[in-house]
């Protein structure tokens, strides 16, 4: 017994599967943005906790230690 494949559905099929992929790149691009803000707040964060000690930065131009 044959089957005969209606061209219409091999079409839904192909165009499913291209939606799924542009749905998947798309997906990857926004990943991909999400962990580059992930990163940018991270470096942000330990930026204030490093950069908030102005004695620290005084002994590095030569002012005299608190201890």
């Amino acid at each position: 017994m044959a089957y005969d494949l209606d061209p219409a559905f091999d079409d839904e099929q192909s165009s499913n599967n291209v939606r799924r992929a542009r749905r998947r790149e798309q997906d990857k691009q926004r990943m991909a943005y999400r962990r580059a803000i992930e990163d940018y707040r991270d470096s942000q964060a330990l930026h204030a906790a490093v950069c908030d000690f102005p004695d620290l930065s005084d002994l590095r131009q030569g002012g005299q230690p608190l201890v």
